[in-house]
């Protein structure tokens, strides 16, 4: 039909219409544009998933290899003891809208791109000079600078999701030392969350000979990492320390808590 051939009330409806139509073909289009630039983290398509949806506690037959870092046991304990606390980046407070409390959570609000650092706003945070900005803040425990080497090299190859059979390798848990054995495991695993004692740790030091030597006098440390249930299962929130180390610290205490 000619648009001459309409009155002036037909005209302006078919003006309506025709508005109308391009109208919602702009908005189809606009919709379709935001859409495509939401970018999430991808996960790894070769990531090995323990079972468990990323938060730890799963088995693997998988021997441990020295030369790859394994998130489960390497990374996720020092980011759960030392991040994903009451206050920080734990699932209840989630500041800044960031939790590192299992793979997934970790690659995707800690915003980890694999095989680049310069491109993981974890690693950047970590590493920053304003302290403004840099995690953990000035006041909380920072992490080690082993704990960061591993980190970046986790990055670097893949930022994988992987685990493997802790009992697989050999594990001398009879000639055990506090400041060879004890304290790694500590400083990975637990420091984080109780470097000094607060109501939000349950008043918890295990920072020191003298701090870590009075927990374990009480029966608490032991029966806290062998999940008694008199006691709070620790690490709180992370994977539960592995046979070998969990043996260490026991044969530790049974030999009197030694200062050496």
């Amino acid at each position: 039909m000619d648009n001459n051939d309409l009155n002036p009330v037909e005209e302006l409806k078919w003006e309506a219409k025709s508005l109308l139509i391009i109208g919602l073909v702009l908005l189809a289009i606009l919709g379709f544009s935001v859409s495509g630039c939401k970018h999430d983290i991808p996960v790894p398509l070769n990531a090995i998933d323990d079972g468990n949806g990323g938060g730890g506690g799963g088995g693997s037959d998988q021997p441990c290899d020295p030369n790859t870092v394994y998130f489960q046991q390497q990374v996720l304990p020092f980011l759960v003891s030392s991040c994903a606390k009451s206050g920080c980046h734990n699932a209840a407070t989630a500041e800044d809208g960031v939790i590192l409390d299992s793979y997934a959570n970790v690659m995707n609000t800690g915003e980890v791109t694999p095989f680049d650092l310069s491109d993981s706003e974890i690693w950047e945070v970590i590493n920053e000079s304003d302290p403004d900005k840099v995690m953990p803040p000035p006041g909380e425990t920072q992490l080690t600078q082993a704990q960061i080497n591993m980190l970046a090299l986790w990055i670097n190859q893949g930022a994988q999701n992987l685990i493997c059979d802790d009992a697989s390798g050999p594990c001398d848990s009879v000639s055990v030392s506090f400041a060879g054995d004890v304290v790694p495991i500590l400083q990975n695993k637990c420091v984080g969350c109780h470097t000094t004692a607060t109501s939000t740790n349950g008043f918890v030091s295990l920072s020191g000979f003298t701090n870590v030597e009075l927990v374990a006098g009480t029966g608490q440390l032991v029966g806290a990492i062998t999940h008694d249930p008199s006691y709070a299962a620790m690490p709180d929130g992370g994977p539960k320390l592995n046979a070998c180390e969990i043996a260490k610290i026991k044969n530790w205490v049974s030999e009197g808590t030694l200062n050496n």
